[in-house]
């Protein structure tokens, strides 16, 4: 656990230290949270934000867990920062998250979106927040046709703006 822990830090470091716009965006920038945030949370915070701060609080909660879920698969990494930060599967530039590599600053604008967002994930880390996913690994926009890679995939769930999958 121990090591895990200092992996997912580690790599945390290694990612700010690679990636100008990321270290940019430190913690001092970031709207004050009412309980300061680890890591591991704060990656959480800021993907529920950027992929869900206009879902309901089961449409982040969804997200959060489809992340988490991903960190308990062995095809992913085993951190949060590290699944957060993940390159996309086919070895191109592209990330899995799209906001992570989009060249676009990460800092949250809205503090009451980022106060949610940062709830949500204590409460899918911390505090016991069921999966409503039922294990997804992967989501998508449901306003979108649905991308090549859910060809083969279980279809979980819809809920809100985003569609599940295994």
């Amino acid at each position: 656990m121990i090591a895990r822990r200092l992996t997912g830090l580690v790599l945390l470091a290694v990612l700010i230290a690679a990636r100008p716009v990321m270290a940019q965006d430190s913690a001092a920038q970031v709207p004050s949270p009412s309980r300061a945030l680890d890591d591991e949370t704060k990656c959480l915070a800021l993907a529920i934000y950027w992929e869900g701060k206009t879902e309901t609080r089961a449409g982040q909660l969804a997200v959060a867990h489809t992340v988490l879920n991903r960190v308990k698969h062995a095809k992913f990494p085993d951190t949060i920062c590290g699944v957060v930060s993940q390159k996309a599967e086919d070895g191109r530039k592209r990330c899995q998250f799209s906001w992570w590599c989009d060249g676009k600053r990460d800092v949250p604008m809205n503090d009451t979106d980022w106060e949610q967002a940062m709830g949500n994930a204590r409460a899918a880390l911390h505090d016991g927040a069921q999966d409503p996913t039922r294990g997804a690994l992967y989501f998508h926009s449901a306003r979108i046709k649905p991308p090549k890679w859910t060809a083969g995939r279980k279809k979980l769930a819809r809920i809100g703006n985003h569609v599940f999958y295994k």
